[in-house]
């Protein structure tokens, strides 16, 4: 029997505004959890599986020495596969011509991750002993063909195969060079590596993300100073974190969407709730018990989760495929699985919210007086003070598992309660205090104040939801906005996309002479490698802290420059440029990390020779700006006498296309780095990335509209019989709309002016803790949010009036009221 009644009433309750409300509520928050959800989480997968497929594999250690054979004992607990590779530089020889080549000796199998791509394909994972695979531009420049031979130190080898592509290049800008791999059981007999030699050592691991976390736990605690230890998950390329980014944005916009409909479930369910009375009295009147009454209400629920939830969570998955649809050729295939869980994870989050919002509101109606039927208006249930202590719990449960960190929910449901209860009472009395600033302004001050003292408590409750629910909007859309800003700013329209390095001091003067007949600018920078000895003439193990020993400037050769002014492309962060003997200008991140500070004395080894120099300025470095940037740079008169080389980047346009061939023509030494086609999938990246950015913002900004509209709308019909009150007394109808605009325009700038304190706060967190900005002011978002929130406010207030239809007097005086 509730079955059939509840059914037979569904049509009609759903038609209401306040079931169309709820219903749509739940079908934005589903799509839009469903949406950043599964294209957040696919996203962080792919990054990791991209940065290990870069990689070669999940993890790598490296060092300048040979790794212990203890190594490969240490890693057998985990069950990790691993390999070893020694990479060095060396001049390659073929037909009279030489060519500093990068050279990699691997064991098999190899690489653990990824795939090296040869023509003709290869049938091994490594070369066959005697035989190497060799770049495109190893042939082009030594003018031979696979199945020729090249000559590497005292050993031959016979070309197998042209190496197209390769993960685990190495780092630095010598894994630029061209490249080759050979079989390491070849190394010993080419004799290119003797005690001293500079050479990179690396072991590669592979195995699950588990594994993975406990071997990088147990080898970072096992680090020696010359070692550094890389992963898939934290090593990130340029791209990466510009992905990296976005991943976070969408999880942050999940959670805020989780939350805006969390509100709006519950002023829905609220309003549902106030407007069932009459028809649950009637139907506890016709005998129906409490029990039956949470039944049938239960039933209606859970159709309407049902009707909601389904098309929402296939939106969500559609609109997710769009999104993937448009980063598939930036994104590893094939993508990474989705678990069951993960696609029914929004539709449960949805019904979750729902059970608690309608046991909060819906329950007091078992409470429901008969009386009811014949008064009404003050007859209203009481809520028992268990279930608002169940709420603030629920709610908490609900984001623990959500964000999956039980101390980051409870710090974020304080956290919105106490904003939620301050912005209430703050809303409360900026009302209260404009309002007092107008009074001889406004002819209805009386009666506004009247209302103003009435509906303080309804202020506070409305001023708290809506002045945090503007608050999620304006921070989603900023930080939206100063992302793009951020990736946009890491590729300006004259990022360099060549680079030009081994530029010998003798060939200076003609290779910059050669660059300016050709119309390209570009700056070239000496190049001197260069080690950290001490600071304050202590040594590195005195002056440094065990943690600050394992920074990666104290535990390799840097590159170091001079010059006699800051580059172009570098800030000056504390001090000043100086021209003064000794005098040196350091990276901020550096001297942040190493707790260095202006007027420190830090010691360089060169080869056999040492020297020092005096920090006299800090200088901010933007690494990913495609330049020569440098740790440290000395004044002139210090390192100039040292052997260098040089180093250029510069751009060239479609024009210039042919300029590079032409450049490697009239200097064949010189090695170039063309990053072109890194640059294009970079800037594809981020413009598709900011075109799901700004559908999720349009959504997000959407279920919060529904959100405002919702609130307004409760306020209006708690106020019907109010109005109807002050036709009776006398008022006109324009007077008591006046009234209302009156008392919407002061709360939407209270509201306004408060967000703009909360929104300003709540980006410095998340830029500096989430997104990883630089926090910036935002002086638009004071003038334009008070004025916006005023006429948002006043508009749907005006709208959803129309909407509504007011009781006349003879209405009211029939009520009883």
């Amino acid at each position: 029997m509730i079955t059939k009644l509840a059914l037979r009433q569904l049509k009609a309750q759903w038609r209401r505004p306040d079931g169309r409300a709820l219903l749509l509520s739940i079908f934005l928050m589903t799509s839009l959890i469903t949406l950043l959800s599964l294209t957040g989480d696919r996203l962080e997968k792919s990054l990791t599986t991209r940065s290990a497929e870069i990689l070669g594999a999940d993890m790598v250690m490296s060092s300048h020495r040979q790794l212990p054979s203890g190594w490969n004992n240490q890693t057998a607990p985990f069950g990790l596969s691993t390999t070893k590779v020694t990479q060095f530089t060396s001049m390659v020889e073929a037909q009279d011509s030489m060519l500093l080549s990068a050279i990699r000796a691997v064991d098999a199998p190899y690489p653990l991750r990824g795939k090296i791509i040869t023509d003709p394909p290869h049938l091994t994972s490594v070369p066959k002993s005697g035989t190497v695979w060799v770049e495109a531009s190893v042939l082009s420049r030594l003018n031979i063909n696979v199945g020729d031979s090249l000559n590497i130190g005292y050993s031959s080898f016979i070309v197998d195969r042209t190496l197209i592509s390769s993960p685990d290049r190495g780092s630095g800008f010598r894994s630029f060079n061209p490249h080759i791999i050979m079989n390491s059981d070849d190394l010993a007999a080419t004799r290119v590596l003797a005690p001293g030699s500079r050479a990179h050592y690396r072991r590669l691991f592979a195995g699950s993300p588990e594994q993975i976390q406990k071997a990088e736990s147990f080898f970072r605690a096992n680090l020696n100073e010359k070692q550094r230890l890389y992963t898939a998950q934290g090593n990130q390329p340029v791209r990466g974190n510009t992905a990296n980014n976005a991943s976070q944005y969408l999880k942050l916009s999940a959670l805020f969407a989780l939350l805006l409909g969390s509100f709006s479930i519950y002023l829905c369910l609220r309003r549902f709730s106030a407007d069932q009375r009459s028809r649950t009295a009637l139907l506890m009147s016709l005998g129906l018990s409490r029990k039956q009454l949470f039944q049938l209400f239960s039933i209606q629920l859970l159709c309407g989760w049902l009707l909601a939830t389904i098309p929402g969570a296939l939106l969500g998955f559609g609109l997710h495929n769009v999104v993937l649809w448009k980063l598939a050729n930036l994104l590893p295939q094939p993508l990474p699985s989705l678990s069951i869980l993960s696609l029914i994870s929004s539709p449960l989050l949805a019904g979750a919210i729902l059970i608690v919002a309608g046991l909060v509101t819906l329950l007091p109606l078992g409470k429901t007086s008969v009386l009811s039927l014949i008064r009404q208006g003050n007859d209203r249930p009481s809520t028992h003070k268990l279930l608002y202590l169940l709420t603030p719990m629920a709610l908490f449960s609900i984001i623990a598992l959500f964000v999956e960190s039980a101390l980051f929910a409870l710090f974020l449901t304080t956290g919105l309660l106490l904003a939620g209860l301050i912005s209430g009472w703050c809303v409360q009395f900026l009302i209260h205090t404009l309002n007092q600033r107008l009074k001889n302004s406004i002819r209805l001050f009386p009666l506004l104040t009247l209302r103003i003292r009435q509906q303080r408590h309804w202020h506070r409750l409305q001023g708290g939801v809506l002045t945090l629910l503007l608050t999620l909007m304006t921070v989603l859309l900023f930080a939206r906005q100063d992302m793009l800003s951020e990736w946009q700013g890491q590729l300006p329209e004259d990022t360099p996309n060549q680079f030009v390095i081994d530029i010998q001091p003798w060939e200076k003067e003609f290779v910059t002479q050669w660059l300016s007949d050709q119309k390209i600018p570009s700056t070239l920078y000496p190049i001197i490698r260069g080690r950290i000895e001490s600071l304050n003439g202590q040594a590195i193990a005195q002056a440094f802290t065990a943690e600050q020993r394992l920074h990666n400037t104290l535990n390799r050769e840097l590159n170091l420059t001079w010059g006699n002014k800051i580059p172009a492309h570098n800030t000056l962060n504390q001090g000043q440029w100086s021209s003064a003997d000794n005098a040196i200008s350091i990276e901020q991140s550096m001297a942040e990390e190493l707790s260095l500070v202006l007027g420190d004395e830090i010691g360089f080894r060169v080869g056999s020779d040492l020297f020092s120099g005096t920090v006299t300025s800090i200088r901010g470095v933007e690494w990913a700006s495609f330049r020569p940037n440098f740790y440290v740079i000395f004044s002139p008169g210090v390192i100039d006498q040292l052997p260098a080389t040089y180093i250029t980047s510069f751009k060239t346009d479609a024009s210039q296309k042919n300029a590079t061939t032409l450049l490697l023509k009239a200097f064949p030494t010189l090695t170039l780095i063309d990053i072109e086609q890194l640059l294009l999938q970079a800037q594809d990246l981020i413009n598709k990335l900011s075109d799901s950015a700004s559908l999720i913002l349009l959504l997000t900004l959407l279920s919060g509209l529904i959100l405002v509209i919702t609130t307004l709308q409760q306020d209006l019909v708690q106020r019907r019989f109010e109005v109807a009150l002050l036709r009776t007394l006398g008022a006109s109808a324009n007077q008591a709309r006046q009234l209302d605009m009156l008392e919407y325009l002061l709360i939407g700038l209270s509201c306004g002016l408060l967000t703009c304190i909360m929104s300003e706060s709540l980006l410095y967190l998340i830029y500096t803790n989430l997104l990883q900005l630089a926090p910036q002011p935002h002086p638009f978002l004071w003038l334009a949010l008070p004025v916006l929130a005023t006429v948002l406010f006043a508009l749907t207030g005006l709208l959803t009036r129309k909407t509504l239809s007011l009781p006349s007097s003879y209405q009211l005086l029939k009520s009883g009221e």
